[in-house]
């Protein structure tokens, strides 16, 4: 693989995370008005109140901020998910169902992830940007790749808790969960609607049985 853009340090100070924490949440307020080819780093400089020296110190161009904004994304993800088996499993009783295990599990999932109009705007601004410039794209794709198999861990487990398995395969699962993720998301939007996640319950169970020891 080439052309990748380099990973944020590892350790950054407590100021400098606070600076790179600043810009993108003023990149996701710019990029959901203007979109990401429409934002000029000038304005998201303005908005975060700082100088373009202090952007350019923090990333090499706006690329890089896209990039740091996918992983964050992912990274925001697994952290709700995380959540959300947590809850699951606290709510876990001998009586429970798994309709009910996976509706607490999804209602935590959302609750702990980021479902505001400006960060659904920018989640679909980043992916198609990352779909047109090549070297976002392949940054993104290695990231995710490599999350991925936590995923797996992750999920797999909360899945083999609650008594099911998947009917398809991991990554087809991943693939339907997170378009069924997105569709929830951009139709509370559109609608101007609470956020309603029983779509994804319905296809989490459509997609799994239960394992032979739980019937």
């Amino acid at each position: 693989m080439t052309d990748v853009l380099p990973s944020p340090a590892a350790q950054l100070s407590p100021r400098r995370t606070q600076t790179r924490h600043r810009l993108m949440d003023a990149a996701v307020s710019a990029f959901a008005e203007r979109g990401i080819i429409g934002a000029s780093v000038e304005e998201i400089c303005e908005s975060a109140g700082f100088t373009r020296g202090a952007f350019y110190s923090n990333f090499t161009d706006k690329d890089e901020l896209v990039v740091a904004l996918l992983r964050t994304e992912i990274d925001n993800q697994y952290q709700a998910a995380e959540h959300a088996i947590a809850a699951m499993k606290s709510a876990a009783d001998s009586d429970t169902s798994a309709e009910r295990l996976v509706s607490t599990a999804l209602t935590a999932f959302e609750e702990a992830g980021r479902a505001g109009r400006d960060w659904i705007l920018t989640q679909q601004e980043l992916l198609l940007y990352a779909a047109r410039v090549p070297k976002v794209r392949e940054a993104y794709l290695a990231y995710s790749e490599e999350c991925l198999k936590q995923f797996s861990s992750l999920i797999g487990d909360a899945i083999v808790y609650a008594g099911r398995e998947f009917t398809v395969s991991f990554e087809d699962a991943v693939n339907l969960l997170g378009a069924a993720h997105q569709q929830v998301h951009l139709s509370a939007l559109l609608n101007g609607e609470p956020l309603d996640s029983r779509p994804m319950g319905v296809l989490l169970l459509a997609i799994t049985r239960p394992t032979s020891h739980s019937t």
